[in-house]
Parts: C-alpha cells; sequence; structure tokens
C-alpha cells in the first residue's frame, strides 16, 4: 500500500506539471545526448577537472546548478550537464586543437565533451512543488560565467602542481607513466592556450548573466579565430539576447532574432538552410574546424561538425508541440481570456500570427519590425546592428568566392563583413562532409549554391572598398566607434535586417524574461509604456510568477516570492547597461487599461487555444 501510494504520488505530480509537447521518453533522451560534433575538451579532462578554488569536482551537481545549467536525477553526484553531449570521432583530419594527445599509444577516437541544441534550449520553471521541463525553450544558464570558470579551472590545473598531479591520476589510470605525463602537461597547455584566445577575443564589460549570450559575437569571434588573419580586430560579443524558444521552427521561413538565417526545404526531409543554420552554431560552440586557403580548400574545410545528427534533431525538433498551461499552475480565468483574446486579434495579431498547439504545419509568415520608420520597434538595436556592421580582416579566405565555390560570387578582399565569411565557412564546412548527404540523392553543390545564409546585403549594394585597402595588413575600420556604427545603422533605410523578428506566441508563457534581450521580466511588464516598466529585476531563479507570468522577482506578489527565489536571484539585470535596453514594443500601450492589460497576460496564458463552456482547451 505504501510502495502504490508512492508511485501515486509521483504519477500525479508529474501529471499536474506536464505540458505535453509530444516528445517520448526516447526522443528526449536524444535531444539531450546526441553529438552535434561539438568538441570542448576531452571527457576525461571533464571528469577529472577540480573547481578552480577549490578541490571539488567541476562537475559537481551544485557547481553546475550554480550556472543554471540542468542536471537529470541520478545516483551519480557528477553528472554530465543536460546538452553536454559525448563526441567520438577519428581526429586525425582535425586541427591540433582538438586533436589532442596525452597518453602513450592513445587512439585517434577519445571521447570529447561538447554541447548539442539541449543545453542551450532546454529549461524547467517551478510553481511551488511542481518542475515543469520545457523542451525547446530558452535556457536560464550563464553561458558567460560558467565558461570563465572553466576556462580558470583548467589554468588553475595546469599552473597548480598538487592540482595537476591529481588531475593527470585521475586522467591517466593506469598510463600514468612519466612520458603521459609529458604528454598531458604539453596537451593541457594547448587546450588552455586556445581557451585563452577564445575569451580575449569575446572580451566585453557587459555581463550577460541568467539566459542569455551574444552567441553571433562568439560565432563570428570563432570564425575570426579560425582566418589566422594577421592582427585581427576581433569584436567585442557585446549584444548578449535570451536564446529563441524552438518550437514552431521549421514553419518559418526566416530565424534569428534579426531574420538573419533561411530555411530552404528541398521537398526530401533535407532542409538545407536549417542544416547551415545549425553548422554555423555548432562552429560558435566548439565545433572543430579548419579553414584554408583557395586551391587547398577544394574539397571543403575540415570540421567536426556531425551533419546527419544535425539533421535528425531538426526534424525532431519538427514534432515539438509548443507547452500548454500546466495543470498544477492556477487556472486560466475564461473569461479574462476572452476579453484578451479579443484584445490580441486587435492589437496583436498583425505582427503575432496566431497557431493552435498542435499546428505543426501552417507556414508562418514573415513579420520583420524595423529600427527606423514611423512603425519602428525601438527595442535594443545592439544585436542587429553589430551582425549588420562588423567587419575584419579575411586572412585565409582572401580570394576565395564569396560562395565557397569557384565562379560562384566575387572574391574576398583583405577587409569583408563577418557574416559573410561565417557563411564561407559553413558552405565550406557542409561540402567536405558531403558524403553524409549521400541518402538524399542531391547535388551537394547546388543545393549549397541556393541557400542565402547570413546574406546581409546582395553583392552589389556593399560599402565601397578601394584598392589601396586591399594591400593592407590590418583592415580599416569602417566605423570608428559604436556612436558612429550606431548612427549608421539608424540611417541605413534599405537593408531588412536592421530589424527583428517578430513570431506567434503560442506558449510564450514559458520563455521569460521577455524581448529579444530578456530586459522585460513578465508579460505584464511588457504591456506597460517602457518608461513605467521596471528598470532594475533580479534574475537567477526558476521559480514561477503565474499572475504577471515570468519568473519570481521583487515586483511579484508576495505570495509568489520564497526564500529560495531571493536566494536564486543573484544577477540584477541593469536596463541603463548598452545592449540592456527594455525600451520599445510600444504600440499604444499607455492606452491599454489595466484591466485590459491583465486580459492580455490571460490570453496569453493560451494563445491559439479554444473555449469550450468555462473550459479554456489547447
Amino acid at each position: 500500500m505504501i510502495a502504490f501510494l508512492s508511485i501515486y504520488a509521483y504519477t500525479a505530480e508529474m501529471d499536474a506539471g506536464d505540458v505535453d509537447q509530444g516528445w517520448t521518453a526516447a526522443q528526449k533522451t536524444t535531444w539531450y545526448t546526441l553529438s552535434q560534433g561539438s568538441r570542448l575538451l576531452p571527457l576525461t579532462w571533464f571528469q577529472a577537472l577540480e573547481q578552480p578554488d577549490n578541490n571539488d569536482p567541476f562537475l559537481l551537481r551544485s557547481h553546475t546548478e550554480k550556472y543554471r545549467y540542468l542536471t537529470d536525477a541520478t545516483a551519480n553526484p557528477t553528472p554530465l550537464p543536460v546538452g553536454f553531449a559525448v563526441d567520438v570521432q577519428d581526429d586525425r583530419r582535425f586541427s591540433e586543437i582538438t586533436r589532442l594527445r596525452w597518453k602513450k599509444n592513445q587512439s585517434s577516437r577519445e571521447p570529447w565533451v561538447g554541447m548539442n541544441c539541449a543545453a542551450c534550449h532546454t529549461n524547467e520553471i517551478t510553481y511551488h512543488d511542481v518542475t515543469v521541463r520545457i523542451e525547446g525553450a530558452p535556457t536560464l544558464a550563464d553561458f558567460q560565467g560558467y565558461m570563465k570558470s572553466l576556462d580558470k579551472a583548467l589554468r588553475a590545473t595546469k599552473e597548480n602542481p598538487e592540482k595537476f598531479d591529481r588531475f593527470a591520476k585521475r586522467v591517466l589510470s593506469q598510463d600514468d607513466a612519466p612520458e603521459s605525463r609529458a604528454m598531458l602537461t604539453a596537451a593541457l597547455g594547448k587546450l588552455v592556450d586556445w581557451q585563452t584566445r577564445v575569451e580575449r577575443a569575446n572580451e566585453t564589460e557587459i555581463e550577460y548573466g541568467f539566459g542569455r549570450l551574444d552567441a553571433f559575437g562568439h560565432i563570428f569571434n570563432k570564425i575570426l579565430l579560425r582566418t589566422e588573419g594577421a592582427q585581427q580586430p576581433f569584436n567585442p560579443a557585446d549584444a548578449p539576447v535570451s536564446y529563441p524558444f524552438l518550437w514552431n521552427i521549421h514553419q518559418h521561413k526566416k530565424v534569428q532574432w534579426n531574420g538573419i538565417a533561411e530555411n530552404k526545404p528541398l521537398g526530401n526531409s533535407l532542409d538545407i538552410g536549417a542544416l547551415g543554420r545549425n553548422v554555423g552554431e555548432v562552429i560558435g560552440v566548439f565545433a572543430d574546424l579548419t579553414l584554408l586557403k583557395p586551391g587547398p580548400a577544394f574539397n571543403g574545410y575540415p570540421n567536426s561538425a556531425r551533419v546527419q545528427n544535425l539533421l535528425a534533431l531538426e526534424k525532431q525538433l519538427s514534432t515539438l508541440k509548443p507547452p500548454k498551461w500546466p495543470q498544477a499552475f492556477p487556472a486560466i480565468n475564461p473569461d479574462g481570456w476572452s476579453a484578451g483574446k479579443v484584445l490580441f486579434e486587435k492589437h496583436c495579431w498583425k505582427c503575432h500570427q496566431v497557431l493552435k498547439r498542435d499546428d505543426l504545419k501552417t507556414s508562418i509568415r514573415k513579420e520583420m519590425s524595423p529600427l527606423w520608420g514611423t512603425d519602428a520597434v525601438e527595442t535594443d538595436p545592439w544585436m542587429a546592428c553589430n551582425a549588420y556592421t562588423y567587419r575584419a580582416n579575411s586572412g585565409l579566405l582572401y580570394s576565395t568566392p564569396k560562395n565557397f565555390f569557384i565562379g560562384a560570387g566575387r572574391k574576398y578582399g583583405k577587409t569583408e563583413d563577418v557574416a559573410d565569411l561565417l557563411a564561407t565557412a559553413v558552405i565550406g564546412s557542409i561540402y567536405y562532409r558531403k558524403d553524409e548527404l549521400a541518402k538524399y540523392a542531391v547535388n551537394v553543390r547546388s543545393v549549397l549554391l541556393m541557400t542565402d545564409q547570413f546574406n546581409l546585403r546582395k553583392d552589389g549594394a556593399r560599402p565601397e572598398q578601394n584598392d589601396s585597402a586591399l594591400t593592407l595588413e590590418i583592415p580599416p575600420a569602417l566605423f570608428q566607434g559604436k556612436t558612429e556604427r550606431l548612427q549608421h545603422c539608424m540611417d541605413e533605410k534599405t537593408s531588412p535586417l536592421l530589424a527583428y523578428k517578430a513570431r506567434p506566441l503560442t506558449g510564450i508563457w514559458a520563455t521569460p524574461p521577455y524581448l529579444h534581450n530578456g530586459s522585460v521580466a513578465s508579460l505584464y511588464d511588457l504591456l506597460l509604456p517602457p518608461t513605467q516598466r521596471p528598470p532594475v529585476f533580479d534574475v537567477g531563479t526558476r521559480e514561477f510568477d503565474p499572475q504577471r507570468v515570468g519568473f519570481v522577482t521583487n515586483a511579484s506578489d508576495p505570495g509568489y516570492r520564497s526564500a529560495k527565489s531571493s536566494a536564486d536571484n543573484t544577477f540584477s539585470y541593469q536596463t541603463s547597461v548598452a545592449g540592456n535596453s527594455n525600451g520599445g514594443h510600444d504600440y499604444g500601450n499607455a492606452q491599454l487599461t489595466d484591466a485590459e492589460r491583465w486580459a492580455l497576460v490571460e490570453y496569453m496564458k493560451a494563445v491559439g487555444a479554444e473555449r469550450v463552456g468555462n473550459d479554456i482547451r489547447q
């Protein structure tokens, strides 16, 4: 009887927290563990590594959760975080960064650990005693803080003899001998040197905090590191954004916050546009990549991206439903929901197409809100502006055709848009692994030339570049500073990429904080005039405020706040910092009554649902 009650209680709690996204347990395991080809560090090193300031394991559950990465329930006190996937590949064609040798007679197929989609697109929300896991939701993780801690731990291991001794014993085990220790010392030094270069390239004064990352900044700088350009002018990764939610992603034509990437399904289960987007993503999060000069690059750029796995994950995402409002949360008020539905159709539908929760087929129209003009979105401009204006030395890609293949577009000069260099790297990386596309019976060169990935400007509409500039070792700065760059972005009236993309809001309740840069704590705050939104709020708790719809902050009703939520809210979000603005997305907010705001909040708990009597059916 006791056992029955225990099982029943567990089942009831799980049912109460069920968000019905349509994935089986096996699909969730695939989502959490399938490698994209990301290679951050060897598995045995990760398992042996200590925290930088003490002797505790780096993978200790409490340390992982300090940075809000998720761990699954297991007896193992040092599990890999959710989305930290093990990658096993023959490394003999990889660069020396991941072709490390740290012991005698080492295999070329040593397991490495990197990230896959789930690390950045899985989250948990807690309401009282119920924890809800949301697949495809933006993570709450502090990527910046976690990577700084990891880099510090690696440096401490290299520099502290006692730490290194413990590390070596764990890594080498029965192979612990002077020759292997010397190899491990050299290999660790190479990885530390590389991680230090990456850290310096992305250096910025802005703290991202929980749930944000300047993904494009990191990806762009990773490309610049690989180009090996002389005295490369790295661009600060100083425009952090929230991670986009991934349900319905296959139904969009354009994706990313600024619409810089496109989906391009070919009708045979191959979406070459999505593949390009995902290869670009894995380049940013630790894929091995070797860029080559024209000629040696005829067969593509050697890389570790797992093309088949990326396609499998993208296909699985096409079956992911938006999360429903859980049974364990306070019930949706039907009259408030109905009133909010009327208001949404009047004020919001033009930009935010309404989709039912089980609609995984309807094409989503492209709605871009520009930074300029009478319909300007007026939200923080820096993500879009950085992507549009960042330029650098082409390095190894000098004289490479823009679309990689000979005769495919103009050849690169010494100074180029970083987004263009990324697109070339993506095309060359996919072409290198073209054998993985054999089952699709396509001409890989032809389908890659169909993509328009990361194309900021058409070839005939780019900034002037005089001949003398092509002979300089250091590319001239297109803009002297942030003020000049921002002015250019606000004056540019032709680029569709100086804009942010609107999207359907089905499941939006599960994705706080709001706006593209996570600058608004709750849906209620978003409906206020920008000057009335909280200029400062704390982030870090998973405790949910079902009234305002967002994570619990000091603005939440005392009934939703707790000692734990206060203790977990360790990052203070300052909207006065460049990149953190909470302005914009104001389409007559001041004209809304407070009752209308609350009605809209109620509707956004279940966008696209139906009312039957007093039941809101999702």
